[in-house]
C-alpha cells in the first residue's frame, strides 16, 4: 500500500448477522450486603417492642398483661387517655418543657462547641472533658442533687440566700416548679448536645468561612449564612433526638415535678406503669406511648428531606484542609467566663453536693457542726464487696457491647439511608429512630417478654440488658454517622471504586479514617449513656446482671444516702477519664 494512503474501511457485519448482546449482571457488593443484614438487624431489635406497644395500646390490661391470643380487643385505652382534661394539661406542660429545655441545651451547646474546636479558648480541653462528664452522672441523681441545691426548705442556695437578710421560711427558690425544672433538664441535655454537634462542626471546611471573610463578610453573617447551613443535618438531626428524649424523660420531672404539682406525658405513663395501688395499666401506658411515638415521628419527615440533599451540605472532600484557630480578643475573657461558669452550675455544684453527702454518715443540716461528721467510712462501705465489683465489671461490658454494636449498625444504616437509592430509605431511618420514641419501660417490658418466649438463653444475664440497650440507642448513633456521611462527598467513595477498590476496602480506607471522629464520638455517648441508663436495668434485672445505676437506686430506694453518693461520684469518675481519653484519641490540641 502505498504511503500516507489511508486503508478502506471494514465492511459492517452481514445483516443476518447478530450483534452479540451484553448481559450486565446485578453485582451484590460487600457494601450491599452489609447494608441488608443492617436492615434485618433492626427490623428484628424493633419489631418486638413496637408490636408490644401496638398491641398493649389496644388490651383491657386493668387485670394484668395477656401476652398470648386471643388478646382482649379494645378501644377503651384511648377513650380513658383522650376523654380526659388531665392529658391536655399534660401535652402543654410537655411542650413547654420541652421547648424550654432545648433551648437552653443548644444555646449553650452550639456556643461551647464553637468556642472549643475553632477559637483559642484557654483550656479548651479541659473544658470539653468538663462538659461532657456529668453525663456520666444518672439523671435521677442529678435531679437529686438539685433538689439538695434548691429546696425551698432547707436547701444549700436558699439557705445561703436567706443568711444575709435572716430571713426564715422556705424560698427565695423553689426547684419544684417548671422554670426550674426547664433548667435542670436543659443542662442534662448539653453533654449529648454539645458530642452530637462537635464533631459535625470539626467537619466543616473552614475554606469557605475564610473566603467569606475575605470577602467582607462580618462575624454574625459568615455564622447565620455559611457555618449554620452546613451543619443543618446534625443541628436538626440534634434537635430531633432530643425532643425526643425530653418528651419521654423520666427522671427530672418524677423527682422535681411531682414535688411541684408539675405532670407531664413521661410520669403520667410512669404513674399508669407504677400506680401506688392495685395493677400496673400497660394500655394505657401504651397509648401514651402510641402517642409520643406519633409525635417523634412527625419532625422526622421533615429531617429526611434534609438528608435527601445530603450533597448539598457536603464538605469533606479530596482536598486537604484545616479549620483556622479564630482569636477570641477582647472576648476571650467573656467567653472564659461564659464557660466554667456554665461548668461551675451544670457539674461542680451537684459534684459538691454529691462529695458532701459522700462523706456524711447522713444527710442532716447544712452547716459548721457537720465538718465534725466527716468520714470515709462510706467508701469503704460501698467500694469494697463483691457486689460492687461484679456491678462494675457489668457495667462495662454493658457499656462497651452496647456502644460497639449500636454504632457499627448505625455506620452500615446511615449509609443505606444517605447513600442509597432505595425508595424505603426513608423508612429505614424511621425504623432506626422508633426504640428512640418508645418509653423505655415498653422496650424493656417486650425484651422481657420476647426473651422468655425465645429459645435463646439469654435471659436473667448481663446481654439481654445489652441487646435491649443496643435497640435503644440505634437512634443515637444513626443521628451522628447519618450526618457524618452526609457531609463526605460522594466522589471520594466513586473515585476509590474506579480505582479497583471494593466494598470492604472503601470503609477501611475512605469512610473508616473519615468517620473516625464520628465513631468515637458515638461509641462514647452509647457508653455514658448506657452506663448511666436506670430503666432497662431495672426492668432486666436479677441477682447475675446488677450494674451501678442499679445499684445506685437501690443504696438510694433504701434511705442509704452516702452509699449512693459515693456510687455517684465513682461512676462521674469514670465518665472524666473516658471523656480525657476520646479527647487524645481524636488527636486534638494539647490541655
Amino acid at each position: 500500500m502505498a504511503a500516507g494512503t489511508q486503508a478502506p474501511p471494514s465492511p459492517p457485519p452481514p445483516a443476518s448477522t447478530p450483534m452479540p448482546r451484553v448481559r450486565r449482571r446485578r453485582r451484590f457488593g460487600s457494601r450491599t450486603v452489609i447494608g441488608g443484614l443492617a436492615i434485618l438487624a433492626v427490623i428484628y431489635l424493633v419489631a418486638g417492642p413496637l408490636l408490644m406497644l401496638v398491641l398493649t395500646s389496644f388490651q383491657d390490661t386493668s387485670l394484668g398483661l395477656v401476652i398470648r391470643p386471643p388478646f382482649p380487643w379494645s378501644l377503651q385505652n384511648y377513650v380513658d387517655v383522650f376523654g380526659d382534661s388531665g392529658t391536655y394539661s399534660a401535652i402543654l406542660s410537655t411542650l413547654i418543657f420541652s421547648a424550654g429545655s432545648l433551648l437552653v441545651a443548644f444555646a449553650v451547646s452550639i456556643t461551647c462547641a464553637w468556642l472549643v474546636e475553632r477559637t483559642d479558648l484557654p483550656a479548651r480541653n479541659a473544658v470539653f472533658v468538663l462538659l461532657v462528664a456529668p453525663s456520666g452522672i444518672p439523671a435521677l441523681i442529678l435531679a437529686i442533687s438539685w433538689s439538695l441545691l434548691l429546696n425551698p426548705n432547707n436547701g444549700l442556695i436558699n439557705t445561703l440566700l436567706r443568711l444575709p437578710f435572716g430571713a426564715e421560711g422556705p424560698g427565695p427558690l423553689d426547684v419544684y416548679s417548671l422554670p426550674w425544672m426547664i433548667l435542670v433538664q436543659g443542662m442534662s441535655l448539653v453533654p449529648m448536645t454539645f458530642l452530637l454537634i462537635t464533631a459535625s462542626l470539626r467537619g466543616v471546611n473552614a475554606s469557605l468561612e475564610e473566603a467569606a471573610r475575605a470577602s467582607g463578610s462580618g462575624f454574625s453573617t459568615i455564622v447565620r449564612r455559611i457555618t449554620l447551613p452546613l451543619l443543618r443535618p446534625a443541628l436538626i438531626g440534634a434537635l430531633i433526638y432530643q425532643f425526643v428524649t425530653v418528651v419521654t424523660a423520666l427522671d427530672v420531672p418524677l423527682v422535681l415535678g411531682l414535688s411541684g404539682g408539675v405532670s407531664v406525658l413521661s410520669t403520667e405513663i410512669y404513674v399508669a406503669s407504677n400506680p401506688v395501688g392495685g395493677l400496673p395499666n400497660y394500655g394505657v401506658s401504651g397509648t401514651y406511648g402510641m402517642f409520643l411515638l406519633a409525635v417523634s415521628l412527625i419532625p422526622l419527615l421533615f429531617y429526611n428531606r434534609i438528608i435527601g440533599r445530603s450533597q448539598d451540605y457536603a464538605t469533606i472532600t479530596g482536598k486537604t484542609f484545616r479549620p483556622k484557630t479564630i482569636a477570641l480578643k477582647r472576648w476571650k475573657i467573656p467567653a472564659v467566663l461564659f464557660c466554667w461558669g456554665y461548668i461551675a452550675l451544670s457539674f461542680v455544684l451537684p459534684m459538691l453536693v454529691l462529695l458532701w453527702a459522700s462523706f456524711q454518715p447522713y444527710l442532716g443540716v447544712w452547716g459548721l457542726d457537720a465538718l465534725d461528721r466527716l468520714t470515709t467510712a462510706g467508701y469503704g462501705e460501698a467500694l469494697g464487696g463483691a457486689q460492687f465489683l461484679d456491678a462494675l465489671r457489668n457495667t462495662f461490658v454493658l457499656g462497651v457491647a452496647a456502644a460497639l454494636g449500636g454504632m457499627v449498625l448505625a455506620m452500615a444504616l446511615s449509609w443505606v439511608i444517605v447513600r442509597s437509592r432505595s425508595r424505603y430509605r426513608a423508612l429505614v431511618d424511621i425504623l432506626a429512630f422508633v426504640p428512640h420514641a418508645l418509653p423505655g419501660v415498653v422496650i424493656g417490658l417486650s425484651t422481657l417478654v420476647l426473651y422468655l418466649i425465645l429459645p435463646i438463653p439469654i435471659y436473667g444475664t448481663i446481654w439481654i440488658i445489652v441487646v435491649a440497650m443496643a435497640t435503644q440507642y440505634i437512634s443515637l448513633g444513626t443521628r451522628l454517622t447519618t450526618a457524618g456521611i452526609a457531609q463526605i462527598q460522594v466522589g471520594l467513595e466513586e473515585a476509590a471504586e474506579t480505582s479497583g477498590a471494593g466494598g470492604r476496602q472503601i470503609w477501611q480506607r475512605v469512610l473508616g479514617p473519615l468517620l473516625r471522629p464520628v465513631f468515637l464520638n458515638g461509641f462514647l455517648m452509647i457508653f455514658l449513656a448506657s452506663i448511666q441508663n436506670l430503666t432497662l436495668p431495672l426492668m432486666l434485672g436479677s441477682n447475675d446482671n446488677v450494674v451501678l445505676s442499679t445499684l445506685i437506686w437501690r443504696r438510694w430506694d433504701y434511705g442509704d444516702v452516702t452509699g449512693a453518693a459515693v456510687l455517684s461520684v465513682t461512676m462521674a469518675t469514670i465518665t472524666v477519664i473516658a471523656a480525657t481519653l476520646l479527647r487524645r484519641t481524636t488527636g486534638t490540641r494539647g490541655l
